[in-house]
């Protein structure tokens, strides 16, 4: 008996097309979550409906089951193929930054500058400077993880727990085996002047870092912030008698790999594979554009 393709009984039988679909679903529980947020959902679906199909064909041909079933011919137009392979697709590698808010900040710590020459605070902003740029610049801190650089300007009762417990936002610390890609910083952002209730010189700063890292060996991935996390430092300096403090830390992370966060250090999202969420908050729905806003609301990593 001939059967027409659709009609074929093993593309009507129920359990096979129930044991397809789940095939397909666990394939989009693979993508990264990032990604499917965004604009690349639908080509992640594609793509998986055309594997799923092409899979069900290539099968049924390897069983004989095609055999005497007439197909209509179909004339393709002749395609010229590309000589040469692009050696990243979905990232642009050689302008890391490029599509993001980051494009335009400054190169490292060029971002960093004090506000103006007052005298009474023109020493508070040098040690804040300082302390900005080895935080969150200095391979030494954000790489090798020597705290050393960072904690000896600081005063002698901070410099224990910076040393033996370092985190927060205050600094950076790049995951062991992750590589900036050059000049793979950029900054954007301010500090100003105030008072602490006791009426004593406060340096307030807030400050966002995008740090764009090197693929590797990873040619193909779907979005440019898979390579390119971003940083929020919105921390309180004082400079006494006493020494150099640190009185206040807040901020954020954006972009970023979750399990390498929870356990102190920043890693782009393509060193992790991110399952769908289980529960969608508004911040899922916020866009990047939004997160690298300097007013950006303070909220929580954008990890399940």
């Amino acid at each position: 008996m001939q059967y027409d393709i659709e009609d074929h009984p093993d593309l009507r039988d129920a359990a096979w097309l129930r044991a397809a679909n789940r095939r397909a679903k666990r394939e989009i529980r693979g993508q990264r979550r990032q990604a499917l947020l965004r604009r690349h959902s639908g080509k992640i679906v594609a793509a998986i409906a055309l594997a799923v199909t092409g899979a069900v064909l290539f099968g049924l041909y390897r069983a004989g089951t095609f055999d005497g079933v007439s197909l209509p011919q179909v004339t393709l137009p002749q395609v010229t193929l590309p000589t040469t392979v692009a050696p990243y697709q979905g990232v642009n590698v050689e302008k890391p930054f490029a599509g993001t808010p980051a494009e335009q900040w400054a190169d490292g710590e060029k971002g960093i500058v004090a506000p103006d020459q007052d005298p009474e605070y023109a020493a508070s902003y040098e040690a804040v400077r300082k302390a900005l740029i080895t935080g969150h610049v200095d391979p030494r801190v954000i790489a090798d993880h020597d705290m050393e650089p960072f904690v000896a300007p600081l005063a002698p009762a901070q410099q224990g727990p910076w040393r033996n417990e370092p985190g927060g936002t205050a600094i950076t610390r790049l995951k062991k085996g992750t590589k900036l890609l050059p000049n793979g910083i950029k900054v954007d952002g301010r500090m100003w002047p105030g008072r602490d209730e006791y009426g004593r010189p406060v340096v307030h700063t807030s400050y966002r870092f995008a740090y764009a890292f090197d693929p590797g060996d990873k040619k193909t991935l779907l979005d440019q912030y898979e390579i390119v996390a971003l940083q929020r430092a919105d921390v309180d300096y004082q400079l006494t008698a006493d020494g150099f403090w640190i009185t206040k830390s807040d901020g954020f992370w954006y972009s970023m790999a979750c399990k390498s966060l929870k356990e102190g250090f920043l890693a782009p999202m393509f060193v992790e594979k991110r399952p769908l969420p289980t529960g969608v908050t508004k911040d899922d729905f916020r866009k990047p554009e939004e997160w690298f806003a300097p007013d950006a609301k303070m909220s929580a990593a954008n990890c399940e």
